[in-house]
């Protein structure tokens, strides 16, 4: 009897002793936990005194450009009719038109805030204990600022979320630019208080058109031009409003009239008299939009590290050039989030990973860029390159499919079932070169800023997940879904899905039908407006 009463001791002892390590592991399987979600589109920026929205910019900077677009025309024409050309006269019009709207909005050399200018901060959390949704938690941010200010702030926002809801865990996700916030998030505080992260559409891996703004990267394509006013893109201002800016100038001063060569030949003769001045008086001091600049996927062929380095240094030197000492508060900021954040973000993830922290990615494709760049006719999402997105996928240009010797490669270097697995039905994408195949999910048909409830879904079902969800764990969310504008429906992409040859013709000259009846709509269309605007014909 004795031996049972202390072997029955010993037992309750030993209960008692793994109470603590039992109670850990039942926080590690909660699945109704908080989300934080890190908004992507940019926090509305107010004056001083709170009387005046200055960002988004309202009305919207390409109606600044129409209003002075006589302006702009008349500047054109003096520079091109100069002898020799001074394009000057140009550069300083496109200058005055756009510097202005921007003016309250510029950093100072430290990159920091010092004439008032805000956001609405986020509201306290509010206390709830269960039935956890995708927006109970809105984390907002001033996008301007340094990522390292934000990630405090979000640490502060998290530990009252926590504190509200009486959780030890949250979720995470982040979208667009968001993501930029969670990796920095993730690198200074750790993983400790995160259950699982999903990167939604995300910025974090660099924007590629953003890049080319800060590098004069810029090339009028035109064979995705074509393809890009047949379908009539236009989605959060393409990753930049300067970019859809230029664009706009350029455009409605007619100078596709004259082809695309011609305004590629202004552009060059433009962008030494503008670039740098023009990127400063806007976004240039803003350290939160530098997190974009150097891709790590930025190259089809790269090898992290260099080239993602070389990108971001030679913007750089365009923006500072002559200017580093002024600028010098800036530059350490940029730096400290380049080389700490975006250099070291796969280690930061896989990190978490190990430590138990569940990760996912959601990407979209099939919305090309804006056709200002020798590779603005890479999938992407209308604002992101699909590339950078997904963390490696290799997908097909913007209309067209993976080529059966692509495929075929693929297969002989990974493998036939591996590949296979991960070949989107449409055959545009393949997965098996991303850095997490079984985790990363890509929707067809969705622009950057829209929101199928259906993903919202997912999104759920990832963090509500006991275990890290994967490509293959529920069928109702396969790898590889299509949005359906129409009827708001998000279905699975078969094989019959196919990717319409969207402008991928290719010489100059051969799509008359096609390219050549919009430029004549247009500069009809403009000259009607002009000879409104005078008064003629009425």
């Amino acid at each position: 009897m004795k031996k049972v009463s202390k072997r029955l001791f010993a037992l309750l002892m030993s209960l008692l002793c793994l109470l603590p390590l039992l109670n850990i592991s039942a926080s590690a399987f909660e699945v109704d936990l908080p989300v934080v979600y890190v908004a992507g589109k940019y926090s509305t920026i107010y004056s001083a005194d709170d009387n005046r929205q200055l960002y988004q910019l309202d009305p919207l900077l390409s109606e600044t450009i129409k209003k002075n677009a006589m302006t702009l025309v008349s500047a054109y024409n003096r520079s091109n009719n100069s002898n020799p050309k001074n394009w000057k006269y140009f550069a300083d019009a496109i200058y005055d038109t756009v510097a202005p709207r921007y003016a309250e909005l510029v950093l100072n050399g430290n990159g920091e805030v010092t004439n008032g200018t805000h956001i609405h901060e986020s509201a306290y959390p509010q206390a709830k204990t269960d039935t956890f949704y995708l927006h109970d938690y809105m984390f907002y941010y001033d996008s301007r600022l340094d990522p390292y200010v934000n990630a405090a702030k979000l640490n502060t926002y998290i530990n009252n979320v926590l504190k509200v809801t009486g959780k030890t865990k949250v979720n995470l996700i982040g979208r667009c630019i968001g993501t930029c916030i969670v990796a920095t998030y993730l690198t200074v505080y750790g993983c400790d208080k995160v259950n699982a992260t999903i990167f939604y559409a995300p910025a974090a891996n660099g924007v590629f058109m953003m890049s080319s703004y800060f590098t004069n990267n810029f090339y009028f394509d035109y064979n995705n031009f074509s393809y890009y006013l047949d379908n009539n893109f236009d989605d959060e201002g393409n990753g930049s409003e300067i970019i859809r800016a230029l664009y706009d100038a350029l455009n409605g001063i007619g100078l596709f009239a004259f082809g695309l060569r011609t305004a590629n030949e202004v552009w060059e003769g433009t962008a030494p008299l503008l670039l740098q001045r023009l990127i400063l008086a806007t976004i240039g001091t803003w350290p939160g939009h530098w997190t974009m600049i150097g891709a790590q996927y930025e190259y089809k062929n790269a090898t992290l590290g260099d080239e993602q380095n070389e990108v971001f240094e030679k913007a750089k030197r365009l923006v500072f050039a002559g200017k580093t000492t002024e600028y010098a508060g800036l530059i350490k900021k940029i730096d400290k989030y380049h080389y700490n954040v975006n250099n070291n973000l796969s280690e930061t993830l896989n990190n978490c990973m190990k430590k138990g922290m569940k990760f996912a990615i959601v990407a979209k494709y099939n919305t090309p860029l804006m056709p200002l760049s020798s590779r603005s006719k890479v999938q992407a999402d209308g604002t992101v390159e699909l590339r950078s997105m997904s963390f490696g996928a290799t997908a097909a240009d913007i209309g067209t499919t993976l080529s059966a010797s692509y495929i075929r490669t693929a297969k002989n270097l990974r493998g036939d079932k591996y590949v296979s697995k991960y070949l989107s039905p449409d055959n545009v994408i393949d997965a098996s070169t991303c850095d997490y195949p079984d985790q990363t999910w890509f929707v067809r048909d969705v622009g950057h800023a829209e929101y199928p409830a259906h993903i919202n879904n997912l999104f759920m079902a990832i963090f509500r997940s006991r275990t890290q969800y994967t490509i293959n764990t529920n069928k109702n969310y396969p790898q590889y879904m299509k949005f359906d504008q129409k009827t708001g429906e998000t279905t699975a992409i078969t094989a019959a899905d196919t990717i319409s040859d969207g402008g991928s013709s290719s010489e100059p000259g051969n799509n008359i039908s096609g390219f050549f009846k919009k430029i004549a709509d247009f500069i009809v269309n403009f000259a009607m407006k002009i000879m409104s605007f005078l008064g003629i014909g009425r």
